[in-house]
C-alpha cells in the first residue's frame, strides 16, 4: 500500500477478535504490529456490546475506531443498549492511555430504531456521559414536534426494557418470520422439556426414535425485558396518540410497538401449538394454529399502514436498477432471494427477515400453514411428523415466490393508531393470561 501512496493507511475490522479463541494477547499483538504503529486503524466493530479495546490493553497502543454495530442482517427486533452507547465512547475516549480516534456505526441494515440511531449520531460530539433520563424525557418531544406526558411515560418504560438488553444477544428469532425448521419434538416447550434434558422422542408411538437434544437446531426467539410493561406503553402510546396522529414518526414507533408485542404473543401461541401436540391434544393445536395465522394476516393490515413497512419499496427499488427486462427479472428475484431463502437447504433460510406488509400475507403466513397441516396430520394419523415433505413443500413455497412478479403497494394504506387500537384489544388487552394461561414467558421470563 505505502509503495503506492506513503500516507497510506491499513483499516481493519477487529471483529476477528470478538468470536475467535487463536487470538490470544500475543497473537494478537503480533498481527497489530505487523504494520507501523499509526499505520493501521482498527473497528472495533460491535464495542456496545462486546468492547475488545478493554481486554487487549487499547488494542496493544494501535488506534481505534469505537463502532456500534447494533444490528444484523437489517432485521426488524426493538432493540438496543441504550446506556452502554450513551457511556462507551466516553469512558474508552478518557480511559488510562487511551488510543480511541473515532467513533463510528457499522450496523448491517439501518431502517429499524431510529432512537438508537439517534444516539449515536450525537456519540461524535458529547464530551462527557449523556443523562440518558434527561434525554429521553425530551426524545418524543423532538421526534414527535409535541410534547405529551404520557409518551414521555410510554418511553422511559421503552428505555428500560426494549432498549436496555444487557446479556449480549439481539438476533430477532420470532417465530414469524424465523419459522423454525425441525420436527415438533425438538422444540423445547415450558413445562415439558427443560434445557438440560438429553432425550426426547420424535412421536409417542411404537415408530418412535430417540434423538440427542443437545443437537436442537431450534433457535428460541430471545426475550430480554418485561413484556408485560411493553404492552403497558403500548396503552400509553394508544391512549396518548391522537395529540400526535398527524406524525409520521409517531405511527411508525405506533407500528413498530404493536408489530413487537404481537410477534412475542406469536411466539407463545406457537409454543402452546407445540405443547398440544406433545400432549395430543387436536383440538388445542388447531385452535392456536387457526389463531396464530389470523395475526400474522391482522399483523400485515397493521403493517400496511405505514410506508416504513412495506415490502413494494424493496422490489420496486432493485427493478428501478434494471436497463432491460431480463435484467429487471433477475434483480427482482435476488432482492426476493435475499429476504427468503439463500439457498435450497435450511442452513441460511431467514438471515435477512423482515415485518413488512405483503410478506407476510403471501408468504410468512403460508410457510407456517404448510407446518401446521403436517403437525395435525401427524395428529389425526397418529404417525410421526412429515419433517422431508414438510421442508419440501416449503422450500417449493419459498421457489415459486422468489420467481413470482407480483406488484406490492408502495404506499400506505388504513390508520394505523384505530388499527392498533383494534389489533390490541383483539390480542393483547389482557395482557396477563392472553389466553395462554402456563406460558411463563409471556410476563417477565422466569429466567432473567
Amino acid at each position: 500500500m505505502q509503495s503506492g501512496d506513503d500516507d497510506a493507511i491499513w483499516l481493519m475490522q477487529g471483529w476477528l477478535f470478538t468470536y475467535d479463541p487463536f487470538w490470544e494477547p500475543p497473537q494478537m499483538k503480533a498481527l497489530l504490529h505487523s504494520v507501523p504503529v499509526g499505520r493501521m486503524i482498527v473497528l472495533d466493530l460491535y464495542a456496545e456490546v462486546k468492547p475488545v479495546w478493554i481486554n487487549s490493553d487499547q488494542f496493544y497502543g494501535v488506534p481505534y475506531i469505537w463502532c456500534m454495530l447494533h444490528n444484523f442482517a437489517a432485521d426488524f427486533e426493538m432493540y438496543g443498549v441504550l446506556d452502554a452507547v450513551a457511556s462507551g465512547p466516553i469512558d474508552a475516549r478518557l480511559s488510562e492511555n487511551s488510543t480511541m480516534v473515532g467513533v463510528g456505526m457499522s450496523m448491517e441494515g439501518i431502517e429499524q430504531n431510529p432512537i438508537v440511531y439517534d444516539l449515536m449520531s450525537e456519540m461524535g460530539f458529547h464530551h462527557r456521559q449523556v443523562d440518558l433520563q434527561v434525554w429521553i424525557e425530551t426524545y418524543p418531544t423532538r421526534r414527535y414536534g409535541k410534547s405529551v406526558v404520557g409518551l414521555q411515560d410510554a418511553w422511559r418504560i421503552l428505555h428500560q426494557t426494549l432498549y436496555n438488553c444487557t446479556d449480549g444477544k439481539n438476533k430477532n428469532r420470532d417465530v414469524i418470520v424465523a419459522f423454525p425448521d425441525v420436527e415438533p419434538f425438538v422444540i423445547q416447550t415450558p413445562g415439558l422439556y427443560t434445557r438440560t434434558s438429553k432425550n426426547y422422542s420424535t412421536m409417542s408411538s411404537e415408530n418412535s426414535v430417540v434423538k440427542d437434544a443437545s443437537n436442537d437446531a431450534y433457535d428460541q426467539p430471545h426475550i430480554w425485558y418485561d413484556t408485560i410493561a411493553v404492552i403497558h406503553a403500548l396503552e400509553l402510546f394508544l391512549e396518548y396518540g391522537d395529540e400526535v396522529s398527524d406524525s409520521s414518526t409517531f405511527r411508525y414507533d405506533l407500528v413498530d410497538l404493536t408489530r413487537q408485542a404481537l410477534a412475542k404473543y406469536a411466539n407463545q401461541i406457537f409454543l402452546k401449538i407445540i405443547q398440544g401436540y406433545k400432549s395430543n391434544n387436536i383440538n388445542q393445536v388447531t385452535t392456536l394454529c387457526e389463531r396464530f395465522l389470523n395475526l400474522v394476516k391482522d399483523l400485515d393490515v397493521l403493517l400496511a399502514s405505514h410506508e416504513g413497512f412495506l415490502l413494494g419499496p424493496w422490489l420496486e427499488s432493485a427493478k428501478g436498477l434494471a436497463r432491460s427486462k431480463e435484467q429487471e427479472i433477475q434483480y427482482e428475484w435476488n432482492a426476493r432471494t435475499q429476504i427468503t431463502m439463500w439457498f435450497d437447504n435450511t442452513e441460511t433460510k431467514a438471515s435477512a427477515n423482515k415485518y413488512w406488509s405483503g410478506l407476510l400475507r403471501d408468504y410468512y403466513g403460508p410457510r407456517a400453514a404448510i407446518y401446521f397441516k403436517h403437525l395435525i396430520s401427524s395428529l389425526k394419523k397418529n404417525e410421526p411428523f412429515a419433517l422431508e415433505e414438510w421442508r419440501r413443500e416449503w422450500i417449493g413455497l419459498t421457489n415459486n415466490w422468489q420467481s413470482d412478479r407480483k406488484v406490492f403497494a408502495t404506499t400506505a394504506t388504513g390508520d394505523a393508531l384505530n388499527i392498533s387500537r383494534s389489533l390490541y384489544i383483539k390480542y393483547l388487552r389482557n395482557a396477563d393470561s392472553l389466553g395462554l394461561d402456563g406460558m411463563d414467558s409471556f410476563g417477565k421470563p422466569a429466567s432473567l
